[in-house]
């Protein structure tokens, strides 16, 4: 397929030669790529033999894929070895920018995408490439459509938003007189003066506000730093006939922040082998992938690098730099996961004395239940807020899978895991909302969190909600374990129904609960359905060390781990009692017996 795509392309549309040449090369591997790169240029090809049939929404328009690529060229580097000297864009920038630019709406003749994701590791040219797009949008694009537009960027923080704005100004500076005077630079935006449109930095409250929804076009640095999706929510009001978002981003080390999810999103809109199509998002990521590693302190094949460094990766200095920083950062381990998401675009869950390692986390994720819970046996964790936050009850399985048999020949050992959580009323959690940058009122929406409409949390209402949900589904708690601070009045309440056990929230009591549970995670023994208010609870939750033993630390994050506490109060009792069967596996085991010669 891609060779009778590059056959017709060949002399009457040059640019759209050259990056199918690069598809195929990258897909022969004549140019070592990643998977995620691999899906794109075999996406790019399937585009183009579909653009051959007349019912194709789209076609290829070679003047504007050529006409990127010279106004690129109009601009010189202004950093490194390279600066002062004309922009020539490499094989793999031209790949997307030319496709940015030359696919085209055969409705209206506009640009086929309205959404771009580039994620490859720093020092590869994305910022440079934001800023002259950003440029060609106000002048070219502007003109072209004879519209004022606005273009917005925006970052993590006020010195990363005006990063690709101060690029902007960067290059018009050193661009020639003809070409500078086409532009007004001033402090704080950049006009251009024929048309009005203008290039202006985001400010972090202008997320919160709103202000700049007459976009035209989003501008999005290092996106994996975004805690919340504030400034790519701004998109969606979008007033341009022809908006476009463009997100540049190198891995990050939140696994429960936007990014992340985004990342995943286009890696399936990517994928042959997912039903995901978006035929207007423009996805491209180079990264290194798990078996191009055994072990992150030992990324050492160095062929391998240019899978998330395109065009660092490609001369002498780029792999020395690569080179000399990871060494710096193998001797330093705190700069080690900064080194892996930067150098080689790997995504990978950190924290400073982090609890849970969110990859492992996430793979206990199940889409349903391994069995029927039905008229089995749980411990109920609890753990109260101080009132006017947040609090959480978990439920805990403990079944023996006959399906999986252990080293000595015994069924392995299993946990069900879930969680939900109550809060006292809106203004809490428009706060948390806030305070946490996370969707408490999507959560409430989805069923994960209750309000319970009163000034403080409302033990009466916990406890029917606890009740209910353990009749519901016919579940028999062999005790509550709670962290008895604040809990003295349902303590006293529930014990007149169950056997309620109060669990010391000190080292030497939860040391041996929270270093158990977090193997049976690494093991795959966890098992719970899809809860983003239990992966955002886990994604925070760090430990604090005492005489070499651990416990989660409530007082080191602001950000709520409610959820977590409950849990461990949960599995810590669990430890003493014995697992059971299900109730499938015990009707299953009467049946043979029954059936059995007696």
């Amino acid at each position: 397929m891609a060779l009778r795509a590059l056959e017709k392309a060949k002399k009457k549309e040059p640019m759209k030669e050259e990056i199918l040449q690069y598809a195929n090369d990258c897909l022969t591997d004549k140019i070592l790529s990643c998977q995620a790169h691999k899906d794109a240029c075999a996406r790019l090809i399937r585009d183009v033999v579909n653009s051959q049939n007349d019912s194709y929404a789209y076609y290829w328009d070679e003047k504007e894929a050529e006409d990127i690529v010279f106004w690129f060229s109009l601009f010189n580097h202004t950093k490194g070895d390279l600066a002062g000297q004309p922009i020539h864009l490499t094989p793999a920038q031209k790949f997307h920018i030319c496709q940015l630019y030359g696919w085209r709406r055969k409705k209206d003749g506009k640009r086929r995408f309205k959404k771009m994701y580039l994620q490859e590791a720093r020092k590869n040219g994305k910022s440079q490439e934001e800023s002259l797009i950003a440029l060609h949008e106000i002048a070219i694009t502007s003109t072209q459509y004879g519209e004022m537009l606005e273009v917005y960027t925006a970052g993590p923080k006020r010195q990363q938003s005006r990063l690709v704005f101060e690029e902007c100004v960067n290059v018009l500076k050193q661009a020639s007189p003809e070409l500078k005077r086409k532009f007004k630079i001033m402090t704080g935006q950049i006009i251009h003066i024929k048309s009005g449109s203008f290039i202006r930095p985001l400010s972090k409250d202008d997320g919160k506000t709103g202000d700049g929804t007459n976009i035209h076009m989003l501008c999005l640095d290092e996106r994996h730093q975004m805690p919340t999706n504030e400034f790519a929510a701004l998109f969606y009001g979008a007033g341009s006939s022809d908006p476009l978002m463009v997100s540049i981003t190198t891995a990050g080390m939140r696994l429960d922040w936007p990014c992340f999810k985004e990342y995943e999103f286009c890696k399936k809109i990517l994928s042959p082998n997912s039903d995901l199509d978006d035929d207007e998002y423009l996805i491209d990521i180079y990264e290194l992938e798990p078996g191009d590693y055994a072990d992150v302190r030992n990324v050492t094949n160095e062929s391998l690098w240019i899978k998330a460094n395109p065009i660092r990766a490609t001369f002498d200095k780029g792999l020395e730099a690569i080179r000399r920083e990871y060494k710096e950062a193998l001797e330093k381990p705190e700069d080690l996961p900064a080194a892996l998401t930067k150098l080689f675009n790997i995504w990978y869950q950190y924290k400073e004395c982090g609890y849970m390692d969110m990859e492992k986390w996430k793979a206990c994720q199940v889409d349903e239940l391994p069995i029927d819970i039905r008229g089995m046996e749980c411990i109920v964790g609890a753990d109260m807020s101080a009132k006017i936050d947040l609090t959480s009850i978990a439920i805990l399985i403990k079944y023996k899978d006959t399906k999986k048999i252990d080293l000595h020949g015994n069924p392995v050992v299993k946990y069900i895991v879930m969680q939900h959580s109550f809060i006292p009323n809106r203004d809490r959690l428009i706060e948390r909302v806030n305070k946490d940058k996370a969707p408490y009122d999507a959560w409430e929406a989805q069923g994960y969190l209750s309000v319970t409409n009163t000034d403080i949390v409302d033990k009466d209402y916990v406890i029917e909600w606890t009740y209910n949900f353990l009749k519901k589904y016919d579940l028999h708690p062999v005790c509550f374990a709670f962290d008895a601070h604040n809990a003295a009045g349902i303590m006293s309440d529930v014990s007149k129904d169950y056997t309620v056990y109060d669990v010391a929230q000190n080292h030497n009591s939860l040391n041996d609960a929270t270093v158990a549970f977090r193997e049976e995670v690494f093991c795959g023994n966890i098992c719970y359905t899809y809860d983003p208010l239990l992966n955002f609870a886990m994604g925070n939750a760090v430990v604090k060390k005492s005489n070499g033993l651990i416990k989660v630390d409530k007082d080191a994050t602001t950000q709520r781990i409610d959820p977590v506490d409950a849990i461990l109060c949960a599995f810590k009792l669990s430890m003493y009692f014995e697992a059971a069967v299900s109730q499938e596996e015990y009707n299953k085991a009467i049946d043979n017996w029954l059936a059995s010669d007696w």
